[in-house]
C-alpha cells in the first residue's frame, strides 16, 4: 500500500498535459479542438497545456489546421494512440491529468480508454450516450478508479449534462414545503435548414438502445440501486405520442440516456444525501455542497421529443452552415405539490406546476463539446474539491460547482418560465 501512495504523490507533478483529446480528428473531436483552443492560455483559464491524440499524425494535423483557423495551428503535441493498442493508451494516460475520449461508438471503443485511465491515476471524460457501456464501466471499475484517484465521468455532452444540470436547475424552483412529483422533459430541434447527422453519431444511439438486454442482464447481477422518496404516487406509463398544448409540441417518448442517467445520479445522491466529499475539499466547499444538495428534490424523470425533428443520415455529417443554424430547446415540464406533507394523505392530484428551459446552439458539434470543455475546466480549476476517483455521472460530481454557470456564459441558458396552480 505504502508503493501507492508514493506514487500518488508524484503523479500530479510528471503529468505533461493538463488535457489530452483523444479521437481529435474525428467528427465531434475536431470541433472539440476548437473550443478548448478558446481556453488555452488565455487569462483565469486553468488549461495550460493541450496535446492531440489518435491514429494518425496528419489527420491530427488537418484537424488542429481547420479548428484554429483563420488564425495559423498552435504548436501542439500531437500524439500517436489506438483503442487496438492498450499500451499506446498508457503511455497517453501516463502524460494527461484529464483525458477527453471522442471515440465512440464507446461499446466497441471505449473500455481500454477508461482502463488505462483508471491503471494511471488520470481523470476521463467522454461524451458517451449508452447507457449499457456507462453502467458496465462502473460496474468494472468503480473500485479500482477511487483506489487509483481517477475520476470516471462519462456522458459530458448534450447527453446528458443539460438533463442532469436542466432538472437541479427545475428542482431550485419547487422551495419550501413544494417538492415536483414529475418531470418531463421535452426536447425541440429547431433549423433554419435541413440537419443532417453524422453515421456515427446515430451508429453510437443505435448501439445504445440495442443493447438494453445486455443492460437488464448487467444490472441483475448487481446490488440493487436506492430509490429516492419523491412524493405523492408514481405517474401513469402515458402514451408514446402526446399533444403538450402549452408548448405547442407533439411529444414523443423516447428511449433516452438522459433519463437513465438522471436515475443514476438521484440514486448515488439517496445513498450520499451531502453529495459526493471532496479528496481535499475546502471547509467553505463542504457547506456549499451540503446546502446545494439539501436544496435538491427528485422527481419521476423522461424525455419526450418534440415535433417532428429526425434529419437524414450520411457518412460526412453537416455542413458548417447547417452546423450553426441549429439550436435545441429542452423544456422542463414538472407537476408536484405545494404542500408535499398532503401528497402521501390519499390519492391526491399534483396542483402545482413549474417550468424551466435549458436552451442552447446545435446539440452534436456546437452544444457537445461546450459542455465537455467546461466539465474539463472545473475539474481542472476545483480537482481538489471533487472526489478522489470512481466511476460516476455528471450530475453528482458537477451539480454543486460552477458548471451550470459556465455553460451560462458560453451560450447555453438555463431559464425559470412559469409557475401556476392546476385546477383540480
Amino acid at each position: 500500500m505504502a508503493e501507492n501512495n508514493s506514487n500518488q504523490t508524484v503523479t500530479p507533478i510528471s503529468k505533461t498535459y493538463d488535457i489530452i483529446i483523444f479521437g481529435a480528428s474525428g467528427f465531434t473531436g475536431k470541433y472539440v479542438v476548437r473550443e478548448a483552443l478558446k481556453f488555452l492560455n488565455t487569462p483565469n483559464s486553468p488549461l495550460k497545456s493541450l496535446a492531440l491524440a489518435g491514429r494518425s499524425p496528419s489527420r491530427l494535423s488537418e484537424a488542429l489546421k481547420w479548428a484554429s483557423g483563420p488564425n495559423p495551428p498552435p504548436k501542439i503535441p500531437l500524439l500517436t494512440a489506438d483503442t487496438s493498442d492498450p499500451s499506446s493508451l498508457i503511455r497517453l494516460a501516463a502524460q494527461a491529468k484529464i483525458i477527453l475520449n471522442c471515440v465512440g461508438p464507446f461499446r466497441l471503443y471505449g473500455q481500454p480508454v477508461v482502463s488505462a485511465c483508471v491503471e494511471s491515476g488520470c481523470d476521463y471524460l467522454d461524451i458517451c450516450g449508452e447507457p449499457e457501456f456507462m453502467e458496465r464501466m462502473e460496474a468494472s471499475y468503480h473500485e479500482k478508479a477511487v483506489e487509483k484517484g481517477s475520476l470516471v465521468i462519462s456522458a459530458c455532452g448534450f447527453d446528458s449534462v443539460p438533463a442532469e444540470i436542466g432538472l437541479l436547475f427545475h428542482s431550485r424552483h419547487w422551495a419550501g414545503p413544494s417538492a415536483p412529483n414529475r418531470v418531463e422533459a421535452y426536447l425541440s430541434l429547431e433549423s433554419d435548414k435541413k440537419l443532417v447527422g453524422n453515421f456515427g453519431t446515430y451508429e453510437s444511439a443505435v448501439l445504445g438502445v440495442a443493447n438494453s438486454n445486455k443492460l437488464v442482464e448487467l444490472r441483475r447481477s448487481r446490488p440493487k440501486r436506492a430509490r429516492p422518496a419523491i412524493p405523492g404516487p408514481a405517474p401513469p406509463k402515458g402514451s408514446i405520442i402526446e399533444h403538450q398544448k402549452q408548448l405547442d409540441l407533439w411529444g414523443l417518448k423516447l428511449p433516452s440516456a438522459d433519463s437513465i442517467v438522471v436515475r443514476r445520479t438521484l440514486a448515488t445522491l439517496t445513498e450520499n444525501p451531502h453529495g459526493l466529499p471532496g479528496v481535499n475539499e475546502s471547509v467553505e466547499n463542504v457547506k456549499k455542497r451540503e446546502a446545494f444538495w439539501s436544496s435538491v428534490k427528485p422527481a419521476h424523470f423522461g424525455v419526450k421529443l418534440g415535433k417532428k425533428s429526425l434529419g437524414t443520415f450520411r457518412k460526412e455529417g453537416p455542413s458548417e452552415d447547417e452546423v450553426a443554424s441549429a439550436t435545441f430547446k429542452m423544456w422542463f415540464v414538472g407537476q408536484g405539490f405545494s404542500d408535499s406533507s398532503v401528497a402521501s394523505q390519499g390519492k391526491k392530484k399534483p396542483d402545482t406546476e413549474v417550468i424551466t428551459r435549458v436552451m442552447g446552439p446545435e446539440i452534436g458539434y456546437l452544444t457537445t463539446p461546450i459542455i465537455l470543455v467546461q466539465c474539463a475546466l472545473v475539474v481542472l480549476n476545483d480537482r481538489d474539491n471533487l472526489p478522489k476517483g470512481g466511476v460516476f455521472t455528471p450530475g453528482i460530481v458537477f451539480g454543486p460547482t460552477d458548471l451550470e454557470k459556465r455553460l451560462q456564459e458560453n451560450g447555453i441558458s438555463f431559464d425559470f418560465i412559469s409557475k401556476k396552480a392546476l385546477s383540480a
